[in-house]
């Protein structure tokens, strides 16, 4: 387990430093220092024969991250960005009306942009704690993999979290003004899919993404039409529910955690906004006389352009 020093590259330093509530004075005293008397790095550094407990920290961040992009579809339904700021307001543009240059412009014109703000309004914290015995006597693979599980759940609520935002948009909010029922009742077939696509085409957006619970997605197999319009790309992870495109241009994103009856064509870059505040995040902690690592996320979510989003009900 042995790893080179000199090619190892510190994420989390990195990330704790860059941010500005955070910074190299809370890296020294609150992950380092902590860090130092805390079992589980101790037996970290032991695991994988590393002599700095920075090393120790950044190590344990890369089990976590590594298990949470395992579960990071959400993150594939929404135009996600990076921010460093509590809000962001959004300025849209309106759909205006050209003039001729002879006539030069109207005396008043109106704005070109209607504005959304969108807040850092959810953090959540998954802990892994031990104690000292337990750290001590079990084998490492279970201490990982509690670390792991804790990344994984604080993924998953950013998943569910974005599933709500695109479900609690109300029906004439939608692309068309209203939601699409299944020609079939119970049942999704590749026509419902292409009405969601033409619905969301004709409100003036490009759907990227068709978000499925799996019920749905083994309709989609049993369809012929969506057969053959289906291949796998590039970007495929079976794995994560992430399939491959369509020949309309949109993916199938496959998740459990949205309602199996209802199915929604998203344009992702024009629909919502996930403001990542700070991504997953481990640290050392200890609550009385358990130690270990508490993992934490931070964010806001906010719809941009309702009508970007087509629901298929019913189905």
């Amino acid at each position: 387990m042995e790893e080179n020093v000199l090619d190892y590259r510190n994420l989390l330093k990195e990330a704790v430093v860059r941010d500005p509530d955070l910074g190299e004075h809370t890296w020294k005293e609150s992950f380092v220092g902590k860090a130092r008397s805390n079992v589980l790095f101790q037996r970290v550094m032991k695991e994988y024969v590393l002599s700095d407990v920075a090393q120790a920290l950044g190590k344990m961040h890369d089990v976590a991250v590594e298990a949470a992009q395992k579960m990071a579809v959400g993150r594939d339904l929404i135009w996600v960005v990076p921010v460093t700021s509590p809000k962001v307001r959004f300025y849209l543009s309106k759909r205006g009306t050209a003039w001729r240059i002879s006539d030069g412009p109207p005396l008043q014109t109106s704005e070109h942009f209607e504005t959304v703000d969108v807040s850092v309004s959810y953090e959540y914290g998954y802990d892994a704690l031990f104690s000292q015995a337990y750290l001590e006597d079990v084998p490492f693979n279970v201490i990982e993999r509690a670390v792991r599980d804790a990344a994984q759940l604080l993924e998953e609520q950013l998943t569910k979290d974005i599933v709500s935002l695109y479900e609690g948009i109300s029906a004439g909010d939608l692309a068309g003004g209203a939601e699409i029922s299944a020609d079939t009742n119970g049942t999704l077939s590749w026509a419902d899919l292409v009405e969601a696509w033409t619905t969301v085409r004709k409100a003036g957006y490009t759907p990227d993404v068709a978000m499925v619970h799996p019920d749905q997605v083994a309709d989609l197999w049993n369809d012929d039409k969506f057969i053959h319009s289906f291949y796998f790309g590039d970007k495929v992870d079976v794995g994560r529910g992430v399939l491959g495109e369509t020949y309309l241009g949109f993916r199938i994103v496959e998740t459990d955690l949205c309602t199996a009856t209802k199915v929604h064509l998203i344009d992702t870059s024009k629909a919502a906004v996930l403001l990542l505040r700070r991504d997953i995040l481990t640290q050392p902690y200890e609550e009385r006389l358990s130690q270990g690592v508490i993992c934490t996320i931070r964010y806001g979510l906010g719809a941009l352009r309702k009508d970007a989003v087509a629901r298929i009900v019913n189905c």
